[in-house]
């Protein structure tokens, strides 16, 4: 019985080191994809100071001005879609992980429960003979 106790405590440490990692990896897997989208902005930014800076008349800039503001809104778009991705897929994941390791604790909850049935069992009837000689 102690054996099964040993396996379920095992397990929830089990458990506890696999979430912690996956969650390690999903955060550092966020932070690459959040500096290369950075990366991307600055780059874009460069190139539109660079074209504002060419820029002839006021109409022209305007009309810059108007198209990298669309392009900014996309990237912000893109940015906030990323991060709620990762998020779910990083849920998704752990629960996943939770559900097969809480079967596992599952089975080893239940083939403890078993023993001490058993166990009780045994013991209850062990005593039904004393019981009869003292009446």
């Amino acid at each position: 019985m102690q054996n099964q106790f040993f396996d379920l405590y095992r397990n929830g440490i089990t458990t506890a080191t696999q979430v912690a990692t996956m969650s390690l990896q999903n955060a550092a897997r966020l932070q690459e994809t959040q500096l290369g989208m950075v990366r991307d902005i600055l780059d874009e930014s460069t190139r539109s100071a660079e074209r504002l800076n060419n820029a002839k008349s006021i109409d022209e800039l305007l009309a810059l001005q108007s198209q990298l503001a669309g392009a900014q809104l996309g990237r912000i778009a893109e940015f906030w879609s990323s991060v709620w991705q990762a998020a779910a897929e990083n849920q998704r994941s752990l629960f996943q992980q939770v559900r097969s390791q809480s079967r596992s604790s599952e089975d080893v909850a239940r083939a403890a429960a078993n023993q001490v049935s058993r166990a009780a069992g045994s013991v209850r009837e062990a005593s039904a003979p004393q019981q009869r000689k003292s009446a």
